[in-house]
Protein backbone atom coordinates (compact mmCIF):
# COMPACT_ATOMS: atom_id res chain seq x y z
CA UNK A 1 0.00 0.00 0.00
CA UNK A 2 0.98 3.54 -1.13
CA UNK A 3 2.51 5.45 1.97
CA UNK A 4 0.22 8.51 2.74
CA UNK A 5 0.21 11.73 1.54
CA UNK A 6 0.97 13.84 4.26
CA UNK A 7 -0.58 17.48 4.01
CA UNK A 8 1.12 20.77 4.42
CA UNK A 9 0.68 21.87 7.71
CA UNK A 10 -1.11 25.42 8.22
CA UNK A 11 1.52 26.60 9.90
CA UNK A 12 4.18 26.31 6.95
CA UNK A 13 2.89 29.85 6.55
CA UNK A 14 4.07 31.11 9.42
CA UNK A 15 7.08 33.45 9.48
CA UNK A 16 9.98 31.27 8.82
CA UNK A 17 11.61 32.45 12.95
CA UNK A 18 8.01 31.93 14.27
CA UNK A 19 7.69 28.71 12.33
CA UNK A 20 11.27 27.52 13.86
CA UNK A 21 10.24 27.95 17.32
CA UNK A 22 7.19 26.40 16.97
CA UNK A 23 8.97 23.17 15.38
CA UNK A 24 11.22 23.49 18.21
CA UNK A 25 8.63 23.54 21.22
CA UNK A 26 7.11 20.67 19.39
CA UNK A 27 9.30 18.28 18.38
CA UNK A 28 11.66 18.43 21.17
CA UNK A 29 8.85 17.42 23.03
CA UNK A 30 8.64 20.96 25.24
CA UNK A 31 4.52 21.24 24.42
CA UNK A 32 4.42 17.79 25.93
CA UNK A 33 6.32 18.33 29.02
CA UNK A 34 4.78 21.09 30.18
CA UNK A 35 1.11 19.45 29.62
CA UNK A 36 2.64 16.71 31.75
CA UNK A 37 3.64 19.44 34.68
CA UNK A 38 0.49 20.99 34.44
CA UNK A 39 -1.45 17.89 35.15
CA UNK A 40 -0.02 17.34 38.01
CA UNK A 41 -0.24 20.73 39.45
CA UNK A 42 -4.00 20.16 38.27
CA UNK A 43 -4.58 17.12 40.43
CA UNK A 44 -3.51 18.72 43.47
CA UNK A 45 -5.71 22.23 42.41
CA UNK A 46 -8.51 19.12 42.99
CA UNK A 47 -7.26 18.52 46.05
CA UNK A 48 -7.40 22.10 47.21
CA UNK A 49 -3.70 21.77 48.43
CA UNK A 50 -0.52 23.17 47.71
CA UNK A 51 2.02 20.84 45.85
CA UNK A 52 5.85 21.19 46.27
CA UNK A 53 7.53 23.07 43.43
CA UNK A 54 10.28 19.89 43.30
CA UNK A 55 6.78 17.94 41.90
CA UNK A 56 5.99 19.67 38.62
CA UNK A 57 10.10 20.37 37.84
CA UNK A 58 10.77 16.64 38.44
CA UNK A 59 7.62 15.75 36.14
CA UNK A 60 8.82 18.28 33.89
CA UNK A 61 13.09 17.06 33.28
CA UNK A 62 11.67 13.67 33.54
CA UNK A 63 9.36 13.47 30.23
CA UNK A 64 11.94 15.77 28.78
CA UNK A 65 14.51 12.86 29.61
CA UNK A 66 12.62 10.45 28.84
CA UNK A 67 10.58 11.33 24.96
CA UNK A 68 14.09 12.82 24.00
CA UNK A 69 16.33 9.93 24.72
CA UNK A 70 15.39 8.29 21.39
CA UNK A 71 15.75 11.47 19.69
CA UNK A 72 19.41 12.03 21.19
CA UNK A 73 20.26 8.92 19.74
CA UNK A 74 22.85 8.70 16.22
CA UNK A 75 20.46 8.70 13.45
CA UNK A 76 21.29 7.78 9.56
CA UNK A 77 21.72 11.72 7.67
CA UNK A 78 20.48 10.09 4.60
CA UNK A 79 16.72 10.85 4.67
CA UNK A 80 14.35 10.05 1.77
CA UNK A 81 12.78 12.95 0.29
CA UNK A 82 8.79 12.02 2.10
CA UNK A 83 10.28 12.03 5.36
CA UNK A 84 7.48 13.85 7.65
CA UNK A 85 8.98 16.91 9.20
CA UNK A 86 9.25 15.70 12.43
CA UNK A 87 11.30 12.90 12.15
CA UNK A 88 13.54 15.13 9.71
CA UNK A 89 13.76 18.03 12.21
CA UNK A 90 15.14 15.18 14.93
CA UNK A 91 17.61 13.91 13.02
CA UNK A 92 18.78 17.32 12.06
CA UNK A 93 19.32 18.81 15.90
CA UNK A 94 20.00 15.48 17.16
CA UNK A 95 22.56 17.91 18.92
CA UNK A 96 19.84 20.42 20.73
CA UNK A 97 17.85 17.08 21.34
CA UNK A 98 20.80 15.80 23.35
CA UNK A 99 21.69 18.65 25.48
CA UNK A 100 18.03 18.22 26.65
CA UNK A 101 18.65 15.09 27.54
CA UNK A 102 22.10 15.66 29.40
CA UNK A 103 20.00 19.02 31.45
CA UNK A 104 17.39 17.34 32.00
CA UNK A 105 19.37 14.24 33.84
CA UNK A 106 21.44 16.80 35.94
CA UNK A 107 17.63 18.60 36.79
CA UNK A 108 16.34 14.71 38.15
CA UNK A 109 19.65 14.13 39.58
CA UNK A 110 19.35 17.49 41.37
CA UNK A 111 15.59 17.31 42.33
CA UNK A 112 16.20 13.58 43.42
CA UNK A 113 19.26 14.61 45.68
CA UNK A 114 17.98 17.94 47.38
CA UNK A 115 13.70 17.36 47.85
CA UNK A 116 12.22 16.43 50.92
CA UNK A 117 10.09 13.65 49.55
CA UNK A 118 12.23 12.08 46.99
CA UNK A 119 14.06 9.32 48.88
CA UNK A 120 11.01 7.97 50.54
CA UNK A 121 9.21 7.31 47.03
CA UNK A 122 12.04 5.84 45.24
CA UNK A 123 10.34 2.42 44.85
CA UNK A 124 7.03 4.18 43.03
CA UNK A 125 9.59 6.24 41.16
CA UNK A 126 11.97 3.29 40.23
CA UNK A 127 9.13 1.09 38.98
CA UNK A 128 7.63 4.16 36.57
CA UNK A 129 11.58 4.88 35.54
CA UNK A 130 11.97 1.29 34.57
CA UNK A 131 8.40 0.98 32.73
CA UNK A 132 9.74 4.17 30.67
CA UNK A 133 12.69 3.13 29.86
CA UNK A 134 11.76 -0.41 29.12
CA UNK A 135 9.05 1.31 26.82
CA UNK A 136 11.08 1.84 24.01
CA UNK A 137 14.80 -0.15 24.84
CA UNK A 138 15.59 -3.54 24.40
CA UNK A 139 14.48 -5.38 27.51
CA UNK A 140 12.27 -8.24 25.89
CA UNK A 141 13.95 -11.36 24.49
CA UNK A 142 13.81 -11.79 20.50
CA UNK A 143 10.56 -13.84 19.35
CA UNK A 144 13.26 -16.24 17.60
CA UNK A 145 16.79 -17.16 18.38
CA UNK A 146 19.12 -14.65 16.86
CA UNK A 147 16.41 -11.64 16.58
CA UNK A 148 16.72 -8.38 17.89
CA UNK A 149 15.66 -7.65 21.63
CA UNK A 150 12.50 -6.05 21.96
CA UNK A 151 11.08 -3.34 23.89
CA UNK A 152 7.91 -3.07 25.96
CA UNK A 153 6.14 -1.17 23.18
CA UNK A 154 6.86 -4.58 20.86
CA UNK A 155 4.09 -6.53 22.72
CA UNK A 156 0.97 -6.43 20.81
CA UNK A 157 -1.73 -4.19 22.52
CA UNK A 158 -0.18 -3.06 25.27
CA UNK A 159 1.40 0.33 24.37
CA UNK A 160 -1.16 2.73 24.39
CA UNK A 161 -2.01 0.82 28.06
CA UNK A 162 1.58 1.24 29.02
CA UNK A 163 1.55 5.30 28.43
CA UNK A 164 -1.73 5.69 29.93
CA UNK A 165 -0.24 4.02 33.22
CA UNK A 166 2.38 5.57 33.25
CA UNK A 167 1.14 9.06 32.57
CA UNK A 168 -1.86 8.75 35.06
CA UNK A 169 1.04 7.50 37.70
CA UNK A 170 2.79 10.64 37.03
CA UNK A 171 0.62 13.07 37.14
CA UNK A 172 -2.06 11.52 39.77
CA UNK A 173 -0.10 8.90 42.23
CA UNK A 174 3.00 11.06 42.23
CA UNK A 175 1.37 14.32 43.55
CA UNK A 176 -0.85 12.19 45.99
CA UNK A 177 1.85 10.67 47.51
CA UNK A 178 4.00 13.78 47.97
CA UNK A 179 0.78 15.41 49.23
CA UNK A 180 0.55 12.59 52.42
CA UNK A 181 -2.99 11.17 50.24
CA UNK A 182 -2.88 7.80 50.48
CA UNK A 183 -3.40 5.91 46.76
CA UNK A 184 -6.68 4.22 47.83
CA UNK A 185 -8.33 7.58 48.78
CA UNK A 186 -12.19 7.69 47.07
CA UNK A 187 -10.50 11.08 45.28
CA UNK A 188 -7.40 9.52 44.07
CA UNK A 189 -8.70 7.36 42.86
CA UNK A 190 -11.24 8.62 40.90
CA UNK A 191 -9.01 11.19 39.49
CA UNK A 192 -6.67 8.06 38.52
CA UNK A 193 -9.22 6.39 36.58
CA UNK A 194 -10.44 10.11 35.10
CA UNK A 195 -6.95 10.65 33.79
CA UNK A 196 -6.45 6.99 32.68
CA UNK A 197 -9.05 7.00 30.76
CA UNK A 198 -8.33 10.19 28.85
CA UNK A 199 -5.04 9.58 28.16
CA UNK A 200 -5.77 6.74 26.56
CA UNK A 201 -8.03 8.40 24.75
CA UNK A 202 -5.20 10.60 23.16
CA UNK A 203 -2.86 8.17 23.05
CA UNK A 204 -4.83 5.92 20.61
CA UNK A 205 -5.12 9.08 18.09
CA UNK A 206 -1.46 8.61 17.78
CA UNK A 207 -1.98 5.02 17.18
CA UNK A 208 -4.82 5.81 14.26
CA UNK A 209 -2.29 8.18 13.21
CA UNK A 210 -0.22 5.15 12.99
CA UNK A 211 -2.22 2.15 12.12
CA UNK A 212 -0.72 1.19 8.59
CA UNK A 213 2.88 1.35 9.51
CA UNK A 214 2.01 -0.89 12.20
CA UNK A 215 0.13 -2.94 10.18
CA UNK A 216 3.28 -3.78 8.03
CA UNK A 217 5.68 -3.34 10.28
CA UNK A 218 4.01 -4.11 13.76
CA UNK A 219 4.21 -3.99 16.60
CA UNK A 220 0.09 -4.30 16.65
CA UNK A 221 -1.28 -1.54 18.84
CA UNK A 222 -5.08 -1.62 20.26
CA UNK A 223 -6.42 -0.35 16.67
CA UNK A 224 -4.15 -2.84 14.86
CA UNK A 225 -6.05 -5.29 16.85
CA UNK A 226 -9.28 -4.15 16.68
CA UNK A 227 -9.23 -2.70 13.49
CA UNK A 228 -9.02 1.24 12.46
CA UNK A 229 -12.54 2.02 13.22
CA UNK A 230 -12.43 0.12 16.34
CA UNK A 231 -9.53 2.09 17.64
CA UNK A 232 -11.76 5.38 16.81
CA UNK A 233 -14.37 4.03 18.58
CA UNK A 234 -12.33 2.75 21.54
CA UNK A 235 -11.13 5.87 21.83
CA UNK A 236 -14.05 7.91 21.82
CA UNK A 237 -15.43 5.45 24.58
CA UNK A 238 -12.73 6.00 26.50
CA UNK A 239 -12.90 10.23 26.31
CA UNK A 240 -17.09 9.45 27.12
CA UNK A 241 -15.95 7.24 30.39
CA UNK A 242 -13.53 10.70 31.95
CA UNK A 243 -17.08 12.44 31.50
CA UNK A 244 -18.86 9.51 33.29
CA UNK A 245 -16.30 9.51 35.75
CA UNK A 246 -17.24 13.22 37.32
CA UNK A 247 -15.37 14.53 40.00
CA UNK A 248 -18.26 14.88 42.92
CA UNK A 249 -15.97 17.58 44.57
CA UNK A 250 -16.52 19.69 42.16
CA UNK A 251 -19.88 22.14 41.55
CA UNK A 252 -22.17 21.64 38.55
CA UNK A 253 -20.48 24.86 36.85
CA UNK A 254 -17.23 22.92 37.55
CA UNK A 255 -18.09 19.73 35.48
CA UNK A 256 -19.55 21.47 32.66
CA UNK A 257 -15.82 23.17 32.25
CA UNK A 258 -14.28 19.89 32.15
CA UNK A 259 -16.25 19.01 29.23
CA UNK A 260 -14.98 21.49 26.71
CA UNK A 261 -11.14 19.25 26.90
CA UNK A 262 -13.68 15.90 26.41
CA UNK A 263 -15.25 17.63 23.56
CA UNK A 264 -11.77 18.82 21.88
CA UNK A 265 -10.66 15.57 22.72
CA UNK A 266 -13.56 13.85 20.59
CA UNK A 267 -13.21 16.00 17.70
CA UNK A 268 -9.47 15.44 17.59
CA UNK A 269 -10.28 11.88 17.61
CA UNK A 270 -12.90 11.85 15.08
CA UNK A 271 -10.83 13.85 12.60
CA UNK A 272 -7.81 12.18 13.08
CA UNK A 273 -6.25 9.81 10.68
CA UNK A 274 -2.63 9.22 8.64
CA UNK A 275 -3.06 12.14 6.09
CA UNK A 276 -3.22 14.81 9.01
CA UNK A 277 0.13 16.78 8.88
CA UNK A 278 2.55 16.22 12.15
CA UNK A 279 1.26 19.50 13.26
CA UNK A 280 -2.35 17.78 13.90
CA UNK A 281 -0.54 15.90 16.58
CA UNK A 282 1.92 17.26 18.16
CA UNK A 283 -0.10 20.63 18.34
CA UNK A 284 -3.87 20.04 18.44
CA UNK A 285 -3.67 16.21 20.19
CA UNK A 286 -0.71 16.94 22.46
CA UNK A 287 -2.09 20.14 23.27
CA UNK A 288 -5.75 19.06 24.64
CA UNK A 289 -3.69 18.04 27.28
CA UNK A 290 -3.02 21.28 28.54
CA UNK A 291 -6.21 22.18 27.90
CA UNK A 292 -7.50 19.15 30.34
CA UNK A 293 -4.66 20.54 33.04
CA UNK A 294 -5.96 24.20 32.70
CA UNK A 295 -10.16 22.79 33.03
CA UNK A 296 -9.61 21.36 35.87
CA UNK A 297 -7.51 24.09 37.95
CA UNK A 298 -10.66 26.70 36.75
CA UNK A 299 -13.10 23.77 37.51
CA UNK A 300 -12.26 24.10 40.69
CA UNK A 301 -12.61 27.81 41.12
CA UNK A 302 -15.80 28.35 39.72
Amino acid sequence: MAEPVVSRPASSRLPQGARALLDAVLYSNGLVAGAAAALAVSSAHYWRRPLPWAVPVLVLAATLFVYNLNGARRHNQRLPPNVPPRRRWIVQHRELLLALVLLSALVLAAVYLFSSFTLALTGFLAHLALLSLAYSWPVLPPRQPGGRRRGLRDWPGLKTLLIAYVWSSVTVWLPALCLGLPLSAGSVLLLFARRFCFILAIALVFDLRDYQRDRRHGPLTLPGLLGYQGGRWLALACTLASVVLGLPALSLAGQLVLLLPAVLTALVVWFANETRSDYYFALLADGVLLVQAAALMLAVRV
